[in-house]
């Protein structure tokens, strides 16, 4: 996906876990673009809000992938809700949106919102 998107990890992780299992997964090939952490989320409740306003683009471009709905409560169209991962090798969730973002790209799409919102109806 980072031929076709610039990649941010954006995780409610604290910065030091979240680096070394980032740095093991992506120490040689550098397909993650940017890495923001706990730190740039909104501690709400018993979750940490993902504000895409504060990644600096546009939000008619981008779109956040994640297992906890709230965490991206302040932009949900934005947003596509995946099943979290448990130490399941066989998981593919991932995988299986590929043909979607791909299609988003494919199709030059103007904004992601009124994509996904299509793809959710």
């Amino acid at each position: 996906m980072s031929q076709l998107f610039e990649v941010v990890i954006f995780t409610a992780a604290m910065q030091d876990y979240a680096d070394w299992v980032l740095d093991s997964l992506d120490s040689e090939t550098n397909y993650i673009s940017h890495r923001l952490y706990r730190q740039h989320a909104t501690p709400t409740n018993m979750v940490y809000i993902k504000d895409l306003s504060k990644l600096g683009r546009p939000l008619s471009k981008t779109i956040i992938i994640d297992n906890v709905a709230e965490n991206f409560s302040q932009q949900p169209d934005n947003g596509i809700f995946i099943k979290s991962w448990f130490d399941d090798m066989s998981d593919n969730a991932l995988f299986e949106l590929a043909p979607l973002l791909r299609q988003i790209v494919e199709k030059n799409v103007s904004d992601v919102r009124v994509a996904l919102r299509t793809f959710r109806d």
